[in-house]
């Protein structure tokens, strides 16, 4: 929606997370997970209406920010996906 006030308009036909995403005044940086195993980094350029693939992302995590100098994105890539719960007794 312009900041003037009208209609809202669809920006990008993209489901995004919303901590996978982040906005410049020309357009907008984003993850895009169509696959879970191999996402990509894309740029939508507000005048141009069109993506144009920044960085390819094997397994992203959460996440994505861009430093204030426009220059550097940074995303979270977990290493490893293993988990362990263990149980122990008399503890004190």
């Amino acid at each position: 929606m312009p900041l003037s006030g009208g209609e809202e308009e669809r920006v990008l036909d993209q489901p995004l997370a919303w901590f996978n995403w982040a906005l410049i005044p020309s357009g907008i940086y984003f993850i895009n997970e169509a696959d879970a195993q191999r996402a990509t980094i894309e740029f939508f350029d507000f005048a141009s209406r069109k993506s144009t693939l920044v960085q390819v992302a094997d397994k992203p995590g959460v996440g994505l920010a861009l430093a204030p100098d426009g220059k550097s994105l940074l995303y979270s890539r977990p290493e490893s996906e293993d988990y362990e719960v263990m149980l122990v007794k008399n503890f004190h």
